[in-house]
């Protein structure tokens, strides 16, 4: 009787443990489970190539998916078209490490096939290509269009990425400004208003990137360039670039030169376009690219013209948003040109002193170039909201300072705008 008793003893001890370990693995598998879910939604393929801005908030892409038949295929080639404006672009939507994080957790239920479909706008019937590989899943490449603004506007919504009006409400809306480049000496407004392919560039430009909530402007009076060169051409540290003369007269950020030729191909027009974006405080090149048309018989050249210059505006607002980012870092820039129209018995202290009135009003800064007559600086600050607030600021910390004071030196306002500041130091 006691070998059944503890044969009955035993088997409940063994059910009581079995019992126990299954709750132990349960979280386990669990995890197990959610991770393999979350990764059976990423595109199993990421293979996909850019083909052209089909319109200023569309592109298409050549994209290719992995499944066990074609139709598993496709619906993965989706999503890899998805993936490659995400991660994988030029301009990829996603870039900071803290978007990235952020993305991480809503990745699995976003990239489920119905979410993926609002962004989908058309995939060809056409398979551009279909093999068969060596673990017996097919893999296809399809052409895809996929909406980015609307994917961009859901990642802002979701909190992913800043949209516009939050990095506007941080570092202001960035003034960018649009001129075609001519030859040294030429006037760029001139050939806005003498060539119309040129002037066409110019429309796609600003359309495209008022699409997207950019202040831009496309200067096209001679009065303000006549005024510009007149009122500075004896200030020494602006370069003789009439483009660049006319981004810090008029206070934008950035300043977009590009260039325009259409030529016969073998069976039909084209067009080539090249594209560069310029910090205008520094003159810093922030990005170039060049653009394509198809070519087409019997096509208006101003058609042309805007797809080419949809190819490259589209990758060059990549490096505009990144500049912007910077800014929110940094502060707002600014190319502070002092005049020095006193005398000084020792210009050295003068400088010196100078750059410890910057300290207290700026987060950073950068020295171009210091003469007897001209200290010309790039400037960042966060502290002033305007401007105005800025010069006053820095105004204040200039009669504040006991070795200026001790200099005799008086702070004089010349011209002031979003960017550019040209200052006089005078004898008090």
């Amino acid at each position: 009787m006691l070998l059944p008793k503890f044969a009955e003893l035993q088997n409940q001890k063994g059910a009581t443990m079995n019992v126990q370990h299954i709750f132990r693995l349960t979280p386990v598998l669990l995890i197990v489970a959610v991770a393999q879910l979350a990764y059976a939604q990423v595109p199993r393929s990421q293979e996909a190539t850019f083909v052209e801005s089909y319109s200023p908030t569309e592109v298409t892409l050549k994209a290719k998916g992995i499944g066990p038949d074609v139709d598993a295929a496709e619906r993965d080639a989706r999503k890899c078209a998805v993936y490659f404006l995400l991660y994988s672009a030029n301009d990829a939507i996603i870039q900071t490490p803290a978007e990235k994080e952020a993305f991480k957790a809503i990745e699995a239920e976003f990239f489920t096939d119905a979410n993926i479909d609002n962004y989908i706008t058309y995939m060809s019937n056409t398979i551009l290509s279909r093999v068969r590989m060596q673990d017996g899943n097919v893999k296809v490449e399809k052409l895809i269009r996929v909406n980015r603004e609307k994917l961009k506007e859901d990642l802002v919504s979701r909190g992913v990425i800043a949209g516009t009006k939050d990095l506007a409400a941080i570092a202001g809306n960035p003034f960018i400004m649009v001129l075609p480049e001519v030859p040294k000496g030429q006037s760029p407004i001139a050939a806005l208003q003498r060539d119309p392919n040129i002037k066409k560039g110019a429309e796609v430009i600003e359309s495209y990137l008022t699409a997207r909530r950019y202040e831009v402007r496309v200067p096209e009076q001679k009065d303000a360039l006549n005024d510009l060169v007149s009122a500075k051409k004896t200030v020494v540290g602006i370069q003789d670039d009439i483009a660049y003369k006319l981004a810090l007269s008029i206070g934008a950020d950035i300043y977009i030169s590009y260039n325009i030729q259409v030529e016969q191909g073998t069976v039909g027009k084209r067009a080539v376009v090249g594209c560069r974006a310029y910090e205008t405080t520094t003159a810093r090149l922030l990005g170039t690219e060049t653009g394509y048309s198809p070519e087409r018989v019997g096509v208006p050249d101003a058609a042309l013209i805007e797809e080419a210059m949809n190819f490259a505006i589209d990758r060059v607002l990549s490096r505009i948003n990144a500049y912007w980012k910077d800014d929110i870092a940094t502060g707002r820039q600014y190319k502070v040109i002092f005049r020095i129209t006193g005398r000084f018995d020792n210009p050295d202290e003068l400088t010196d002193a100078l750059e410890d009135v910057l300290k207290e009003v700026t987060t950073k800064r950068k020295n171009n170039i210091t003469t007897k007559e001209t200290s010309d600086w790039i400037l960042w600050q966060n502290s002033y909201e305007s401007e105005r607030d800025f010069f006053k600021a820095m105004s204040k910390a200039f009669e504040s300072n006991k070795d200026i004071k001790k200099l005799g030196a008086k702070l004089k306002r010349i011209n002031v705008n979003r960017k550019l500041m040209l200052l006089e130091i005078t004898n008090a």
